[in-house]
């Protein structure tokens, strides 16, 4: 008998024929698929110790979301409306500096719970620090995910973290934490949580570390994160120093290569295309983070060549400071809008794509689609179910069903979250952790440290 069945829904497969089967089911015992089929053909074969009737509703792959900082979850509104290297330095990064170990934990539960609410059951992590308190959280809350350390190890007049930024260490102490991270925590939590190396970003990182890092990360067969020409400055500061732009002098090093996973990536040339497609990197797209902080990836950014290229591009949401949502839907929506917008081509990006992007490209991208990204035979039980039966989606058709998913589905749909087999979320009732007692933490502990930043926000209207 197995431990779960989920019956009469309409199962978005993504497997490699990309098949919706109407009235159908998925099969789960312990944390592996066991079937996917008709729901008459399943039903004939199997029994469960627990049914979950999806009449009406969308059964589909749990959602990937390749780039979040864990640790960013309490500075929602501290990076709203300025520029990025006033966002990194003036703001974000001071508020890194006073968290404590309690912060992180409660900042990474806050991620996971607006995660897990809006559908993601995977997250891949581009780097904090005091990660183990994030590893924690998400072992405790449920959630498949990444951890890494996000190292530096260089600084300059105008791109220098302050005095105690736990980042703030010299190429020797950086490796090592990194190092450590990755030895603690990867296929840990019966296999639910890996770690990666990363790289913060480039005025932050010496060639020492450059060649460092891809080295460990090649001995350990795990992937390498990076924040890479995220706007046109960051990539003027590179051909400076440097006399070449992002991806041609991290090509000039040698590096770059299948496990390398590079964020933002909104100002390359098309000979930088070609070097990302030859060596197989893996780019991921934040459109939302893009919008709210004008990095001009939507608007000088290459992401429809890339996928003509067949270049793999995956989605993420990057931070509540960053994008003030990880609503993955919402992610899908604007990567099949905005590029379509600008270029005036209408088909530019389809919807299938998107949730492409969202699902097993995104598991492709973190080396882990032997596993998740789809609903297969064999593969992790990571299944959400969402509600079609509400005003945004009526009517739908048989042609409309992924369009109407990206196009006018909300993380608010999402009904039920399954991953590695558990229920962590039921009929939208979280069943691992207590939310209100989280969200009234979250908020003291936010409170707290905005009390000691070096700065004040004042609101822009009278506030009686």
């Amino acid at each position: 008998m197995a431990d779960l069945m989920i019956i009469n829904g309409t199962v978005i497969t993504m497997d490699p024929d990309r098949r919706i089967i109407k009235d159908g089911a998925v099969v789960i015992d312990k944390d592996r698929i066991v079937e996917v089929d008709k729901t008459l053909s399943v039903s004939q074969k199997h029994e469960a110790k627990k049914v979950i009737d999806a009449k009406n509703k969308i059964v589909l792959p749990g959602i990937i979301d390749s780039h979040v900082h864990n640790v960013q979850m309490l500075t929602r509104g501290l990076g709203d409306d300025i520029d990025l290297i006033a966002w990194c330095f003036d703001r974000i990064y001071p508020f890194e500096t006073l968290m404590t170990e309690r912060d992180t934990y409660v900042s990474a539960l806050l991620c996971a719970m607006e995660m897990i609410r809006t559908g993601t059951t995977c997250v891949c992590d581009p780097g904090g620090y005091r990660m183990d308190n994030v590893g924690n959280a998400l072992k405790d809350i449920g959630m498949r995910g990444i951890l890494s350390w996000a190292g530096m190890d260089q600084w300059s007049p105008d791109r220098n973290p302050p005095e105690g930024f736990p980042g703030k260490l010299s190429t020797r102490e950086t490796l090592r934490e990194e190092e450590k991270l990755v030895q603690k925590w990867h296929k840990t939590a019966q296999g639910r949580i890996r770690a990666s190396y990363a790289l913060r970003v480039e005025p932050n990182i010496t060639k020492e570390l450059y060649l460092a890092i891809h080295k460990l990360a090649e001995r350990d067969d795990v992937l390498v994160q990076m924040h890479a020409a995220v706007n046109r400055d960051q990539v003027d500061w590179v051909k400076k120093h440097t006399g070449k732009t992002t991806i041609e002098y991290m090509d000039s090093l040698g590096i770059l290569g299948p496990n390398w996973l590079l964020t933002h990536m909104a100002v390359l040339s098309e000979r930088e295309l070609d070097m990302l497609k030859e060596r197989d990197v893996k780019v991921c797209h934040n459109p939302g983070a893009s919008m709210h902080g004008a990095y001009g990836a939507c608007i000088m950014g290459k992401f429809p060549e890339m996928l003509a290229k067949g270049i793999t591009v995956v989605l993420g949401t990057d931070s509540s400071a960053a994008n003030n949502s990880l609503d993955m839907f919402r992610a899908m929506y604007q990567v099949a809008t905005a590029h379509k917008e600008i270029r005036l081509i209408p088909n530019l990006i389809l919807p299938e794509k998107a949730l492409e992007m969202a699902t097993i490209d995104g598991a492709r991208a973190l080396m882990w689609d032997d596993e998740i990204g789809s609903l297969e035979k064999g593969k992790k039980a990571d299944v959400i179910v969402v509600d079609s039966h509400r005003p945004n989606w009526v009517p739908m058709h048989d042609f409309s069903i992924v369009p109407n998913l990206v196009y006018s589905g909300s993380g608010d749909d999402v009904e039920t979250v399954i991953i590695d087999g558990r229920i962590v979320m039921e009929n939208r009732v979280f069943k691992t952790i207590e939310p209100n007692e989280v969200l009234g933490e979250a908020q003291k502990c936010s409170e707290k440290i905005v009390a000691s930043l070096g700065y004040k926000i004042n609101p822009r209207w009278k506030l009686v």
